[in-house]
């Protein structure tokens, strides 16, 4: 059996094949669903774990028996979410992530990308929610978009504490603003749980140094590491 997945996002859709140890064989990146399927196909892949932000349901493939993410899904942890059919199933897989990566503890998880979320799962495999924040190009764009006079600053432009023009302090303000954001976030949760566990992934999880490195993961692949483990529940 050759299982996959398929994470389709705001902005790309992410696939990736697993190996029999649970492990990423190889992945992709799309911007059509079709192009993600005929090589799904060109694999050879038989099973396979399907989640998309808009939390359609992917048809049917032929030859490959797929799984699509919702609320209503087996999960590995206790879903205490307020409006369970509104949470985005990204924020579903890295939960199921975190539970099955470290059984038994507590785990924060940062996923930065489009929007920056920001998850807790408790101790005792209970999740009661989380929150969203705006991610960098969001930021960015935000700032033009909603003002007379800022230009539309690039992440690049960011400078190590201050920026020395408009456009530069634009992007380290997103940046430095985010990264404190996220060490609040860390300092707030590791008072009341000392042993947590953080993990920064997303796409754009590598512009930001964290402290405390013992005690953070980067890991880029956390929720296709995700979907992996729901597709194992889901199986039938």
């Amino acid at each position: 059996m050759t299982r996959a997945v398929l994470d389709i996002g705001n902005t790309r859709i992410k696939a990736a094949i697993f190996n029999e140890q649970g492990d990423i064989k190889e992945q992709s990146y799309f911007f059509a669903l079709n192009d993600a399927v005929e090589w799904l196909k060109n694999h050879q892949v038989t099973s396979l774990m399907s989640a998309s932000v808009a939390q359609a349901i992917l048809p049917a493939i032929n030859g490959i028996k797929t799984y699509s993410l919702t609320y209503q899904s087996t999960l590995p942890f206790k879903n205490q979410y307020g409006s369970p059919d509104t949470l985005g199933v990204d924020r579903i897989a890295a939960m199921a992530a975190a539970a099955v990566e470290f059984p038994g503890k507590s785990v924060l998880v940062f996923d930065i990308g489009t929007c920056m979320t920001i998850d807790l799962l408790h101790q005792d495999g209970t999740y009661n929610g989380g929150n969203i924040s705006p991610g960098i190009d969001m930021r960015l764009k935000a700032m033009h978009t909603m003002t007379k006079r800022l230009p539309l600053a690039e992440r690049q432009e960011a400078m190590p504490d201050l920026g020395n023009s408009t456009r530069s302090a634009i992007a380290t303000g997103v940046i430095k603003g985010m990264q404190h954001e996220i060490e609040g976030y860390i300092n707030q949760f590791k008072t009341q749980y000392p042993e947590l566990i953080t993990v920064l992934c997303g796409g754009d999880y590598s512009h930001f140094e964290m402290p405390y490195k013992k005690e953070i993961f980067a890991a880029p692949g956390f929720v296709l590491k995700g979907l992996y483990h729901l597709l194992k529940l889901n199986e039938n």
